[in-house]
């Protein structure tokens, strides 16, 4: 447990406009500043930071929170994991239970702490007698020594426990080392087998250096080729390129990011002195990838092996690439290469003037389109047409779709008015977003759930209105769930005298989806000097909401206490009815008070 205290300490110094620019360029704009969303596709910016009340809030897909939820979110970690960095950053001591200074490990930081164990197992596995067969394999590919050294390279040695026996000396739980995927638990029978054996060992790092996973090739003929560790707690496939880390000081420098698809493609390429480069290994670019390249620069490069599988490879990353308006080279290699071949027959000389002067990605795909259709075939250059089509209408950029489309008009010898009706048509890659449901309800919720964000958003905006509030209205007559929990934090951090704040609220009530609605309470809009009126007209509407509800409720029950002739029963009810009346005629005069 991490004492509020340090908790509340940690928001106070950490500047959330601060925590963010440091991921995502924000500009200003008033008093707040804006951005395009990390967390889904957007043209138009619609991403607001608000440094007074330390929240950030996307209007587009309904992601907010503050620092610590954003770091979560951004870096894809847990709570505690988030704190850390905070705190780091901050400069704030996070003691125990226990007062010794140290918080205990939760799983993300443990299962980090075994894969530095599981490097250092693989490199000592190299190292010694049993990897000699792994480092002749190495050699003939070219890798020197200080590449293993750089990239950490390993080997999994023969043998089904060798791992895992290493990982159980140094006291790690069985629990903890199958959460790793590194050892698998035996079918049938008790006992744990190590994933990796008699392979190459390529560990795969986090954007910050430290190794989350591991890719194994075999050095024989065997199948599979390669094995890649499974996601975890730490590791998201779709979010880590292979040697981002070694790269990224490279990228801005170079104003580019040269990708490839495979380890032995990056480390050859690297030892010949490209160093921002790096590895989509095998899959397509994500979105997540893409984002995190753009932090750096808007130019990306692509070599990947000649031939069909590599060019189909180069069309699945067009998609991600094109939604963020990247600009996009292609290096093509002469038919039979990949990278690693590549650059090994021409001792790397060569590399650096291909990257220099790549093709464009009209000029590629349209090219790589004519060898596969008979463009002087009716049918195939309708073909070739759709094909191009659906790739220009994945650019954001207006003009650049009108440029393109009359290129391909030129080169087809097609008419320009055609090509646009089909543009218009193509439904290729529309780039929509559809928001969605928050825990608040739909965007259009009903009025009671928006007089209770009112409420709470004064609350939150004037801690003087908490006891008024209190003594007209309690937490059971807030309708929503997740208004009514805060509302209930709202009220209890106010009885101990604790600060209340849209920032602080979200650190000490972690209910999921708390975050984004007091985000979105945060950012609603509202005259403030009219606050008085807007609290007395919301907390007016609630009550008489509620009341009506509760009479409807008792009509039903009336008619059928009459129809069933239960009289006593229904005498209770009038009487309560009754009651009902009175309170709302006497209900005006209650809220007026507050003013």
């Amino acid at each position: 447990m991490i004492p509020e205290t340090v908790l509340d300490e940690i928001l106070t110094r950490c500047d959330i406009v601060e925590v963010i620019s440091s991921y995502i360029p924000l500009k200003k704009a008033g008093r707040n500043f804006k951005a395009l969303c990390p967390f889904h596709h957007e043209k138009t910016p619609s991403f607001v930071v608000n440094p007074d009340k330390g929240i950030y809030h996307c209007f587009g897909c309904g992601a907010g929170g503050n620092a610590f939820g954003f770091i979560m979110k951004y870096e894809k970690v847990e709570f505690v994991e988030a704190v850390r960095m905070l705190a780091k950053k901050a400069g704030v001591t996070i003691p125990d239970s226990r007062g010794n200074g140290k918080l205990r490990s939760d799983i993300t930081t443990e299962l980090r702490r075994l894969h530095e164990h599981a490097t250092a197992f693989f490199r000592n596995s190299l190292m010694s007698r049993q990897g000699e067969q792994a480092r002749a394999y190495l050699a003939k590919r070219g890798i020197g020594n200080q590449s293993i050294g750089t990239f950490k390279l390993g080997f999994a040695p023969r043998g089904w426990e060798n791992l895992f026996g290493y990982l159980k000396e140094k006291g790690f739980s069985e629990e903890l080392i199958a959460k790793s995927g590194l050892c698998l638990p035996r079918e049938g029978r008790d006992g744990f087998y190590d994933r990796f054996r008699s392979r190459v060992i390529y560990p795969i790092s986090d954007k910050r250096g430290r190794v989350v996973a591991f890719g194994g090739r075999v050095i024989d003929d065997s199948l599979p080729k390669y094995m890649n560790s499974p996601e975890t707690a730490i590791y998201s496939k779709s979010a880590i390129l292979y040697a981002f880390d070694l790269a990224r000081d490279q990228l801005a420098e170079k104003d580019s990011a040269v990708i490839v698809e495979g380890y032995m493609d990056v480390i050859v390429a690297f030892q010949a002195g490209v160093r921002n480069i790096m590895a989509s290994c095998g899959t397509a670019l994500t979105t997540e990838q893409v984002r995190l390249i753009k932090r750096f620069t808007n130019n990306v490069i692509l070599i990947y092996d000649a031939d069909k599988a590599g060019q189909s490879a180069t069309v699945r990353g067009l998609e991600a690439l094109l939604a963020e308006d990247m600009r996009i080279g292609i290096v093509e290699l002469p038919e039979g290469h990949d990278p690693d071949s590549y650059v090994r027959e021409r001792d790397g000389g060569d590399l650096d003037r291909l990257i220099a002067k790549p093709t464009g990605i009209f000029e590629y795909r349209l090219r790589s389109l004519k060898r596969q259709y008979d463009p002087s075939d009716p049918h195939s250059k309708v073909k070739i047409a759709g094909e191009m089509l659906a790739m220009i209408s994945m650019f954001g950029n207006e003009m650049l779709k009108s440029e393109y489309t009359r290129r391909l008009a030129d080169s087809l010898k097609l008419s320009e008015s055609s090509l646009i009706t089909e543009l218009a048509k193509s439904k290729a890659f529309k780039g929509s977003y559809s928001r969605p449901e928050t825990s608040l309800g739909r965007p259009n919720s009903d009025r009671a759930c928006t007089a209770e964000k009112i409420i709470l958003s004064l609350m939150l905006e004037d801690s003087a209105l908490i006891a008024r509030v209190r003594k007209t209205l309690s937490c059971q007559e807030f309708s929503n769930n997740t208004t009514r929990k805060i509302a209930e934090a709202i009220f209890i951090r106010h009885e101990k005298g604790a600060p209340v704040s849209f920032n602080f609220i979200m650190t000490h009530l972690k209910d999921e989806g708390v975050d984004s609605a007091i985000a979105e309470i945060g950012s609603m809009q509202y005259v403030s000097k009219d606050k008085m009126k807007n609290l007395t007209d919301c907390l007016l509407w609630i009550k008489r909401n509620n009341l009506d509800k509760r009479k409807a409720e008792l009509q039903g029950l009336i008619k059928e206490a009459q129809s069933r002739r239960e009289d006593s029963k229904l005498s209770e009810l009038l009487a309560t009815y009754n009651k009902l009346v009175k309170d709302s005629a006497s209900l005006n005069q209650n809220c007026m008070g507050l003013q």
